[in-house]
């Protein structure tokens, strides 16, 4: 969910009319072990090429005072965290200092392409102000394993990385594509080919206006307010035929690229839309009980979609929490991608963004994300 959505809206009217959420006690790893404390805004995950490594999409938090009192916002980061022993490693940006920061090549490989994406990307992403939100692990446009990352930070733009192994997973930049202007990414699901998909959730807002709270106002009763656009190498985004939502939210592909999955956030709802022929997509929906948000491939086949409840407005009402969880109830749904049929799995407290499967057994473990919050926390299959 767009970071700035949720500090405008609070600023117009959630907090002052409805207040807001209240704050769940800061994650302790001491007395809680089914948690990984010590994380901020771990907003979205997936598998790395090496399954015993997740990458972690750690949002950035709110705008704070700098000791001039200038408002400056803290940049988020790509963390990868070992499931054997939990260690984790800066992805990007890499904290140098740190025993385990990865030795990452400045340049690429002799004979790598300089850059790939759109040519007009006008370079790499700033370290001090990257703002990475969905991200998805695939197959980049050269056949080498990548993470596409959706980053809002100084530019609106889909970020490629390279996954290289440097004693452990490392990233190397290798170009971006820019959103098209005014309108706001969310998530981001690769294709065959290197090409990929990504949700537009909203027009871009970046300040309190009209038109900002008329598109929220749009968002709270379910009305369409973006899209699903494509990319491909050597050609430009475009959007996807009969692909507009309420919020388009988080979005996987089939590993064939002819089926796309995509949380409606604001519709509460996931509709797929299959890629047939020259016409448009069919489309179908699934109702849920929640506002969904990031969606992930389970094991078998199926999906699993973490949402919030309780409405779009007690979503946004968490935006001033800081270091801390926010007190709304989630659910994870898991979704037969054929069937289109969807069965609540478990519920919990917290602002949920994200699941992921960790075993294929029942006595695993599914991995929960919170857009707002210090934690992943680690729930039981055999609960």
């Amino acid at each position: 969910m767009l970071r700035r959505l949720i500090v405008l809206l609070v600023s117009v009217f959630v907090t002052g009319c409805l207040g807001a959420a209240g704050s769940l006690a800061p994650c302790d790893s001491e007395s809680n072990h089914a948690a990984i404390c010590g994380l901020t805004n771990p907003e979205d995950m997936g598998f790395l090429p090496d399954p015993e490594w997740i990458v972690v999409s750690e949002m950035a938090p709110n705008e704070q005072a700098d000791q001039s009192g200038e408002s400056v916002t803290p940049s988020g980061r790509l963390t990868a965290i070992r499931l054997s022993d939990l260690k984790r490693r800066s992805l990007f940006p890499t904290d140098r200092s740190a025993p385990d920061a990865p030795e990452m090549a400045s340049q690429p490989a002799s004979g790598d392409p300089v850059s790939w994406g759109d040519p007009s990307c006008p370079g790499e992403p700033d370290p001090m102000k990257f703002q990475p939100h969905g991200i998805d692990v695939g197959v980049g446009e050269t056949g080498r394993a990548s993470v596409a990352v959706v980053n809002h930070g100084s530019r609106e733009a889909i970020e490629l990385f390279e996954i290289v192994d440097m004693d452990g997973p490392a990233l190397v930049w290798r170009g971006c594509v820019p959103m098209i202007p005014n309108r706001s990414a969310n998530d981001v699901a690769w294709l065959p080919g290197g090409a990929f998909v990504v949700t537009n959730f909203m027009p871009l807002l970046d300040r309190v206006s009209m038109k900002a709270i008329w598109t929220l106002l749009k968002i709270g009763f379910g009305a369409k307010t973006g899209s699903v656009l494509a990319w491909a190498p050597g050609e430009r985004l475009q959007e996807i035929e009969n692909s507009e939502g309420s919020a388009p939210n988080g979005v996987e592909a089939s590993a064939d690229g002819t089926s796309l999955f995509v949380a409606e956030w604001g519709g509460e709802s996931v509709y797929r839309l299959r890629l047939v022929g020259d016409g448009p997509p069919q489309r179908d929906e699934v109702s849920l009980e929640q506002n969904p948000d990031n969606l992930t491939w389970m094991r078998d086949g199926r999906l699993l979609v973490a949402g919030q409840h309780g409405g779009v407005s007690a979503s946004m009402s968490c935006a001033s929490i800081q270091n801390a969880g926010c007190d709304i109830g989630y659910s994870v749904y898991v979704i037969d991608p054929d069937a289109l049929t969807a069965s609540r799995l478990f519920e919990g407290r917290g602002a949920a963004s994200v699941a992921l499967e960790i075993s294929r057994d029942d006595a695993g473990e599914i991995f929960v994300g919170f857009f707002i919050g210090d934690q992943i926390e680690r729930v039981s299959r055999a609960d």
